[in-house]
């Protein structure tokens, strides 16, 4: 029965996670799931979303507009009113005039007033209200602005998208950069670790002196330090590739992908030679977008200048009474129904108008300057890009070459010592020449890649993003 237990338990690990697989992505997989997870690209789509909330918004201010009301007033005290006396002068003169009365006392010289109380105790109402825009320039040219914005937050989302591109793809190609590196350094350390095995071998017998001993250890303990460091930079480098994927911290993953693969893959002609449409890149759509606002609002300050033109019908019924007793249907309410046309015709406002529009009219100067400005800015970021990206590759041929020849003259000078053709001190030397080319290397690697990544970046072709 206790077999059985432990087979019932190991079937169950699976379904209840007992067990935690390591994930094993490429860039592309990398890419992909970051595309999902990552949080400000899931910020960027719901810009969007926004957006589009914004856009209906604006067009619902121009369908009509329904309100209803329903009050109740319930008088405490009914309002009083003053009423001039014009009744008192007409008696007297009845009087005097008609029947020859002598008053007893005469007429209060000046107007004389009582009060009175208007209306009922209780009273209460209940209209609907329609309201139709029939003409707005300002309406007009808002709805304008929000779809225009609306292009804009999606343009923003494809830079989200290219960013995100360029952060998980640096962060990858570090994370591969540094383990080969560290695989290279460790397969050193074996050797010149059973190097000093041998060695310690050899001076218990008395052939060779502690200097010997002591030159090992110095090579074995300056690669463990040199692996640990590289080791520590892996990490922080996984780290930012996790949370730019939108990964927990915990969460263990590999790299499917090697850097001779992606040294391969490099396509040199492509983004050396390849032309560069500026329509095409995403700042400048960007920036013609707000260029877009702006002649908008531009448009917008001088349709302050049209009238506003809107309809309206109201229904209303109203009952007033000395009891509450609003719920008798033998009692009366009193309709009343009214439609009409508005127009707000703007005349005058002191020169404000006129101010707000030469605003903006200077605003979209400004803008034209920088659309100028721009394009010779990113033609120069493209030639500095792709004069960097030259210099980098032709730097990692240079270092991959060095490092391969210190590698060879590292592996000779091994196989002499163990001849006793050299000394200890020239495999430290030739130990010191390979860890310094090694690193020299590796950082090659990382500049061009990440030279790469900037020039692909430039000349990213954005028209499928908006298919």
């Amino acid at each position: 029965m206790q077999k059985y237990y432990y087979l019932i338990i190991i079937s169950l690990v699976p379904i209840f996670g007992f067990t935690q697989g390591v994930e094993t992505y490429s860039l592309d997989q990398a890419l992909a799931y970051a595309k999902i997870h990552n949080y400000d690209y899931i910020n960027a789509q719901t810009d969007i979303e926004i957006a589009e909330e914004q856009l209906w918004e604006y067009t619902a201010m121009g369908l009509p507009q329904i309100d209803a009301a329903i009050s109740n007033e319930n008088f405490i005290d009914i309002p009083v009113t003053l009423m001039p006396d014009f009744i008192s002068p007409s008696v007297y003169h009845v009087n005097q005039a008609g029947f020859g009365l002598t008053p007893v006392s005469p007429l209060p010289e000046g107007t004389q007033y009582f009060p009175v109380q208007f209306g009922t105790k209780h009273n209460a109402s209940a209209s609907v209200n329609v309201k139709q825009l029939l003409f707005s320039g300002e309406y007009i040219v808002a709805l304008q602005s929000s779809k225009a914005l609306l292009g804009k937050v999606e343009k923003q989302k494809v830079q989200m998208e290219i960013l995100l591109t360029e952060q998980v793809s640096k962060s990858y190609f570090l994370v591969l950069s540094l383990s080969d590196n560290i695989r290279i350094l460790d397969s050193s350390l074996k050797i010149n670790t059973d190097l000093l095995e041998e060695t310690k071998v050899i001076f218990e017998t008395g052939f060779v002196e502690d200097t010997e001993v002591d030159q090992l250890e110095v090579i074995v303990s300056n690669l463990k330090a040199s692996i640990r460091n590289l080791e520590n930079q892996r990490t922080t480098a996984m780290a930012f590739l996790k949370f730019y994927m939108g990964l927990q911290p915990e969460t263990e993953i590999s790299l499917s992908d090697n850097i001779d693969q992606v040294l391969e893959q490099l396509n040199i002609d492509y983004l050396l030679q390849s032309k560069f449409d500026i329509n095409e890149n995403i700042d400048f759509l960007i920036f013609m977008q707000q260029k877009e606002l702006a002649n908008l609002r531009l448009k917008r300050d001088k349709s302050l200048y049209l009238p506003t033109l809107s309809a309206f019908f109201n229904v209303k019924t109203n009952a007033m009474r000395d009891t509450y007793s609003f719920f008798n249907s033998d009692l009366p309410w009193y309709p009343s129904t009214v439609w009409g046309v508005q127009m707000n015709i703007p005349i005058f406002s002191s020169g404000q108008r006129n101010a707000v529009v030469k605003q903006s009219k200077l605003n979209l100067r400004k803008i034209e300057e920088s659309e100028k400005q721009l394009s010779i800015s990113l033609q120069l970021q493209l030639q500095t890009a792709r004069n960097n990206f030259s210099n980098t590759y032709y730097e990692y041929l240079n270092r991959k070459k060095n490092l391969e020849l210190t590698i060879r003259i590292f592996q000779k000078t091994q196989v002499k010592y163990k001849g006793g053709l050299s000394s200890s001190f020239d495999l430290l030397q030739a130990q010191n020449s390979f860890v310094q080319a090694n690193t020299d290397y590796t950082l090659s690697i990382m500049d061009l890649l990440q030279n790469k990544i900037e020039l692909e970046k430039m000349l990213t072709k954005t028209a499928h993003y908006f298919e």
